[in-house]
């Protein structure tokens, strides 16, 4: 597996608008289109590609908070792996990539994610990373932070 991340681009955001879930997973993550129209009213948001060398695989983005009155804590905000690339690794090797992204060009000492409780799968990822229960809720959704 070769993990490679590269930023939301002319060049690539078509395919990126295709990847899909599972239909079961689907109310657990905004659709990749709306992330790429988020970010660009949230600038500090990046969407990312996520390849396994020359295929992509996912999409994440994360970036600074920037609803929360620019506070300056560091957000995973979404994490997706297509459908027909799940249960491979893929999710934990791309969120271990960008806590390593983070922790080289970020100077905040802490990673946040939410999701909503019911997705027992990303519980388990974010959990087996590292990332500890906040006790909070966000818009309904759990939120975890990772101390780097």
């Amino acid at each position: 597996m070769n993990i490679i991340l590269s930023e939301i681009s002319k060049e690539n955001y078509l395919q990126s608008i295709k990847l899909r879930v599972l239909p079961d997973q689907e109310e657990f993550v905004a659709p990749n289109v709306y992330s790429i129209a988020q970010s660009k009213f949230y600038s500090s948001w990046k969407p990312t590609a996520v390849y396994n060398d020359n295929e992509m695989v996912g999409f994440l983005m994360y970036g600074e908070d920037d609803i929360n009155e620019g506070d300056g804590t560091i957000w995973i905000i979404r994490l997706m792996i297509d459908e027909k690339f799940q249960g491979k690794g893929y999710g934990k090797a791309a969120m271990l990539k960008i806590i390593e992204h983070i922790k080289t060009n970020y100077r905040q000492t802490e990673i946040f994610v939410s999701f909503v409780p019911d997705n027992v799968a990303a519980k388990k990822l974010y959990e087996s990373i590292g990332f500890e229960d906040t006790g909070r809720f966000e818009e309904g959704e759990s939120v975890y932070k990772l101390k780097l």
